[in-house]
């Protein structure tokens, strides 16, 4: 290669490779000769720089097709792929071969230029462009104040843009309201979504505090607390953690509408800016270009995430700055406008935060200490103006300002093991979250409270994001978002509605629209969670007609639990498959313990025990994933499975991965407690009388007496009353209405109560002693049948007393009913109630009485035995259901023999 030209390409850095430049040189000449004809091939750029100033470093970076402007930056490019070349090296010492083709050969950095530090902080420079202010003593890059400058004097140079800020900051301009039959209420659309109908409302920016009323109560309890902890003044990082659905966005909407401070909000389709994506899809280019011929280390990416977020912020700094400098601005200009314009900028106008962000970003280049003061003396800047403006509310220089990032868990998840831990070992990674904070708490010198607000900040999340950075780490605070507490909850709520709306009119009809049936049918629905609640008064409101409320709220329930709606965001049967799929250390262990607590809830709740599961302390997987919801109980947090929904979405789960709940139900029957068998043979039961029932006629089952001799008004094609399809809850509790309640539901309304459907099937109370299961069969599409089961004597235990079956056969008798509905018999339309007797799959014919034998009811009104043993169980049901009981009663027995093998071996080691 002796003399012959080499084609060196040539790239400034910070700069994208689509700048990149040809050098053509001797391959006889040195490095410095090569700085040299650079300084000749792009004067402009060096202009004021001599070329022994120039730093030349040998890379090879390849040079793709699908480049889209991210900056190359050297300080990112890893030392082993990286070398700076001395000025007396020959060109041949440094490429003795030929150089790679489509690749970037040489980056040229510029010398740092100092400039003499100006006072910070004026407070009155030039309309439009940022104050070149910095820190005594601090050396600068003269190129970051006039790259800035350029890019803000395009920015808010007169046009579109300045106009909508100058009219917004003097009050003009407001979120667009709603039309037709109830107007006037804020009509708003989450940003990805498309501009929402003329007539559906976004109440979630309905009567938001303002500051000119500091004293008013604050609508939202978890805002209040939220906003007393940053005024006790020594909190510097509030992580915020809670339910889907449980009131975060609008708290911390509340929170920033009385003080001030900034609002991201890191998913793809929500509320505010889209800058936080923009990041993400920045940061994510700079990872996959870093995977290619070179490595970078977490240390450089950390660096590049930090610069990135700075960026990030100096686009919302720059943007509130241009606000405050609009002359009158005191006067109109509050925090609640400074918040509705960060929240909904795409609805007002266009999203000029990420405008301007996607601009500021091409400046990576700079080192981050540059942009770190930079940033910070503009974020000092920015409050000097807001205290000297005294716009509302008015702050001091010890006030601390917000920063929300909402919806968090997006950033918590993402590029897990990109990043370093800034105070842990090396083997510390972390996820993009941590980076992003630490920027943010480097600024401002503890000046800025952050407020780290999500769902899926899971329990590692909740433990490194107080570490992230550096300065004092908080304690994490547990806030309870309560949800509705009772039905007056949900009227007062539609009561704040009515209060936005200006005319008769529409109060009239949203009177009609959301009426009491409303009210009692949300508030079974949706207890304990705001949203989904809300979205169905939306829906309604949208669709003006009077007759659609109660398909709109039965569909945004079946959304939320049904499994064949799995692949919908939100929906509770994905978030369990989404929270088995995720990424994590421990993942089976996670898996089998979210498993056996949502098993748990199905086992005390849908089988009809117990109605709410409570756990110890908070468990953020389940909170994540939308199950469980954090409660204050006695001082302490717990997570706490109470919402019905949540139970729907559990038994569908396990209705479709685990068919007549056979997994569940052996390993709870086979190691439960009798009385935990019992609930759980019952709860079995119900899906095998369902089958039973709706295929195979009453009066056919072998029985003796026969059942057509014992009553002939049995004879014909059953069903089972209110029954519906499978994977839909089956059954209700006398914790959800009376016996009395049930029946008369069924009898009297259609299987209705309060607009609502009733389940076929009712689990009395267990006090008094009474039925174990109640319901109603419909012969020849006529004539209504109550049946009353008692299911105890299944368990056969030889330690029954003779006292123990006559009460346990006593419990469906006429006395034993009446104890649990007095007046049963007038549910009795065809004077012929059913007694039926489960002793299977324990072997108790013999002790059976035969129907004959037991007391008749005085009344006059029919009761008809039914003896259900292991004579007639087989024939009667469903081979498959015989079957697995079987299997249940061998596992069950094998379980006991262990247990003594077990005992005796206990026993034999004692006496050792």
């Amino acid at each position: 290669m002796d003399n012959n030209p080499l084609t060196l390409f040539c790239l400034v850095d910070g700069e994208a490779t689509s700048n990149a430049f040809p050098v053509e040189i001797e391959s006889s000449k040195t490095i410095g000769d090569l700085k040299k004809l650079i300084k000749t091939e792009i004067p402009d750029t060096f202009n004021g720089v001599d070329a022994k100033d120039l730093t030349l470093w040998s890379v090879s970076i390849p040079d793709d097709d699908n480049d889209d402007e991210i900056p190359i930056v050297l300080d990112n490019v890893n030392n082993k792929h990286k070398k700076k070349l001395r000025a007396t090296r020959g060109l041949l010492e440094v490429f003795p071969d030929k150089p790679p083709k489509n690749t970037i050969h040489v980056i040229v950095q510029r010398p740092p230029q100092v400039h003499a530090p100006v006072p910070s902080r004026a407070l009155t420079p030039l309309p439009g462009s940022l104050s070149d202010s910095s820190r005594p003593g601090t050396p600068l890059s003269g190129d970051l104040h006039a790259d800035i400058k350029r890019i803000t004097d395009k920015f808010f140079s007169p046009g579109p843009i300045a106009n909508f800020l100058d009219a917004f900051t003097k009050g003009e301009g407001h979120l667009p309201v709603t039309t037709g039959a109830i107007g006037g209420l804020p009509r708003a659309w989450r940003r990805g979504f498309g501009i929402a109908p003329e007539n559906r409302p976004s109440l979630l920016f309905m009567d938001l505090p303002d500051p000119s009323t500091p004293d008013s109560p604050p609508r939202n309890r978890a805002a209040g607390s939220i906003l007393e902890l940053v005024q006790e003044n020594n909190r510097y990082h509030i992580p915020v953690f809670g339910v889907s659905g449980c009131g975060k966005t609008r708290a911390v909407i509340e929170l920033l509408s009385q003080h001030w401070g900034f609002y991201f909000n890191a998913s793809s389709d929500d509320w505010g800016s889209g800058d936080m994506m923009t990041l993400h899809s920045t940061i994510q280019k700079h990872l996959d270009d870093t995977k290619g011929s070179f490595v970078v280390d977490r240390q450089a990416n950390n660096a590049y995430a930090r610069k990135i977020t700075l960026l990030l912020f100096l686009s919302r700094l720059l943007i509130f700055k241009y606000c405050l400098g609009v002359p009158g601005c005191a006067e109109t200009f509050s925090s609640a406008r400074w918040t509705l314009l960060q929240v909904c900028p795409h609805v007002l106008f266009d999203d000029l935060f990420n405008v301007l962000f996607r601009t500021l970003r091409r400046l990576v280049h700079h080192r981050e200490g540059y942009l770190s003061d930079y940033v910070s003396d503009a974020f000092e800047d920015v409050k000097g103006r807001l205290i000297g403006r005294g716009c509302l509310p008015k702050i001091k220089d010890d006030t601390r300002l917000l920063v929300i990032n909402d919806e968090a868990q997006f950033l918590g998840d993402q590029f897990n093991g990109s990043f370093q831990s800034m105070s842990s070992s090396e083997d510390s990674s972390r996820p993009l979250l941590s980076p992003i904070l630490h920027a943010f708490r480097d600024i401002g010198q503890h000046q800025l409270t952050l407020v780290t607000c999500g769902t899926g900040l899971s329990i590692n999340t909740l433990f490194w994001v107080q570490s992230s950075g550096s300065g004092l780490k908080d304690s994490s605070t547990t806030f309870e978002f309560p949800g509705w507490a009772d039905k007056d909850s949900i009227k007062t709520y539609i009561s704040r509605v009515r209060d936005c709306l200006q005319d008769d009119q529409s109060k009239l009809a949203l009177d009609e629209f959301l009426s009491q049936e409303v009210v009692e049918m949300l508030f079974q629905k949706f207890v304990g969670r705001y949203r989904p609640a809300i979205a169905c008064m939306e829906r309604i409101v949208e669709y003006n007609d009077r007759g659609v409320w109660k398909k709109t709220i039965e569909d945004a329930e079946d959304r939320l639990v049904s499994w064949a709606h799995r692949h919908i965001k939100g929906n509770l049967c994905y978030e369990i498959s989404r929270l088995h799929d995720k990424h994590n250390k421990y993942k089976d262990r996670l898996v089998e313990s979210i498993d056996s607590m949502l098993g748990l809830l199905m086992y005390q709740r849908c089988m009809f025990g117990n109605h709410d599961l409570v756990l110890k302390e908070v468990d953020p997987q389940l909170v994540e994933h939308a199950f469980g919801r954090i409660k204050i109980i006695q001082g302490r947090a717990v997570t706490v499975m109470d919402e019905p929904f949540v139970s729907k979405a559990v038994e569908n789960y396990f209705a479709a991965i685990d068919p007549y709940f056979e997994r569940e139900v052996r390993k709870r029957m086979v190691k439960s407690t009798a009385i935990e068998q019992g609930c759980m043979f019952e709860r079995f039961m119900m899906k095998v009388f369902s089958e039973t029932f709706n295929t195979r006629p009453l009066s056919e089952w072998p029985h003796q007496p026969p059942i057509s001799d014992m009553c002939p008004a049995l004879v014909g094609k059953v069903e089972i009353v209110g029954w519906r399809e499978p994977g839909l809850e089956q059954g209700t509790t006398h914790a959800m209405m009376s016996m009395k309640e049930f029946m008369d539901a069924h009898v009297n309304h259609g299987s209705t109560r309060n607009n609502m459907s009733v389940a076929p099937f009712f689990f009395p109370k267990s006090k008094p002693s009474g039925p174990d299961l109640v319901f109603f069969i419909r012969i020849d599409g006529a004539r209504l049948v109550p049946i009353f089961v008692q299911m105890k004597l299944h368990q056969g235990s030889s330690n029954f007393s003779e006292k123990n079956w006559n009460d346990a056969l006593s419990t469906v008798s006429a006395a034993k009913i009446e104890g649990h509905a007095k007046n049963f018999r007038k549910y009795c339309p065809d004077n012929v109630y059913i007694s039926m007797i489960v002793a299977y799959p324990t072997k108790w014919t013999d002790k059976l009485p035969a129907p004959s034998e037991l007391p008749k009811d005085p009344s006059g009104v029919q009761q008809v035995v039914i003896n259900i043993s292991d004579d007639n169980f087989g024939d009667i049901f469903p081979q498959e259901h015989v079957e697995f009981i079987d299997r249940l009663k061998n596992a069950r027995k094998r379980s006991a023999d262990d247990d003594d093998s077990n005992d005796e071996d206990c026993t034999k080691k004692q006496r050792s």
